[in-house]
């Protein structure tokens, strides 16, 4: 049966009488078994390592060290302290001293990003290509709408959060969250996709061409209406809405298949035009960009891996492609 762990109270109160340098000086003279060397060793006079030795001899009483003719020999107590003090020591140097720098190229980890299912679409290709050139035993992990919160960045479920600024989206409210941070990834605007050889679409799409069609509708919120509805219905306009859906995925297919509009960020239009054979045309009416950020949590903010990889991140959707 294991042993219950310590409180920081019963801890402190069980090695009272000892500090750190007792157990440094405690894991040299294990080691070297000679008074003289290990005050050198240690940078001290043989006095003061000899007077650490009677303290230690104190707490432990055990005389640890004892002369067998010209040299010290360890007592069974020194023995057995020997290998456990010297990987306690390992653990805390490791503990305490700077984490080694993030080396991509050989470095096994899995960040979990937090997103709507657009990123999967127009965010990750792109990272993937990129991952396998710079770190090919890198992963990466999505996770829905439902964990971009602050309480998911802060508790460690998830690493990231791809999302818009707070006041676009219902529901997205990062900002107000204690210790995150963000940084914009990107302005996304928008465009209009039909399927290529549509028998209506020719050149310019105009605002009466555009209200004439069927659409499809991405509504991830599950609401009717939207963005591009609230604008036409200021100038007086209204279109017809053949489709709703509530995830970006779906939508690029259903508009190859069919003689429907669909109006969606210009992200999801670069992503999905080429590989679905899609016609992308300029909306014939003025809508606002939308400012999609990147969110992280204070407590991994110095993490060299979790940098690295945001760096990465933010250069990636930086440059053209």
């Amino acid at each position: 049966m294991e042993a219950s762990p310590l409180s920081p109270v019963e801890l402190q109160a069980s090695l009272t009488g000892l500090d750190l340098n007792l157990l440094l000086t405690l894991n040299v003279l294990l080691e070297i078994r000679n008074v003289t060397a290990t005050a050198e060793c240690v940078g001290v006079t043989q006095s003061a390592v000899s007077h650490r030795l009677a303290r230690l001899r104190d707490f432990f009483d055990d005389p640890l060290l004892v002369s067998a003719g010209e040299e010290l020999v360890l007592t069974p107590k020194a023995e057995a302290l020997q290998t456990p003090l010297r990987l306690a020591l390992r653990e805390l140097r490791d503990a305490v001293l700077p984490v080694a720098e993030f080396d991509p190229a050989q470095a096994e980890r899995t960040f979990v990003i937090a997103s709507a299912d657009l990123a999967e679409v127009s965010l990750v290709p792109p990272l993937l290509e990129h991952l396998s050139r710079l770190a090919p035993r890198v992963s990466i992990r999505m996770k829905g709408r439902g964990f971009v919160d602050g309480e998911a960045l802060s508790g460690g479920k998830a690493d990231f959060a791809v999302a818009p600024g707070e006041g676009s989206v219902p529901g997205v409210s990062l900002q107000e969250t204690r210790g995150i941070r963000q940084r914009m990834l990107v302005a996304d605007g928008f465009s209009v996709m039909a399927r290529r050889g549509h028998p209506r679409l020719r050149g310019r799409l105009t605002i009466k061409r555009y209200l004439a069609e069927s659409h499809v509708l991405v509504a991830p919120q599950g609401a009717p209406g939207g963005l591009v509805d609230a604008v036409l219905a200021r100038n007086g306009a209204r279109r017809h809405i053949a489709a709703q859906v509530a995830s970006f995925l779906s939508a690029p297919f259903l508009i190859a298949g069919t003689d429907y509009l669909l109006t969606c960020p210009t992200s999801l239009a670069m992503a999905t035009s080429a590989p679905l054979d899609l016609q992308v045309f300029k909306p014939p009416i003025e809508l606002p960009t939308t400012k999609i950020f990147l969110f992280w949590h204070d407590r991994m903010h110095h993490d060299p891996g979790h940098r690295w990889f945001r760096d990465e991140l933010l250069r990636l959707v930086g440059s053209p492609r």
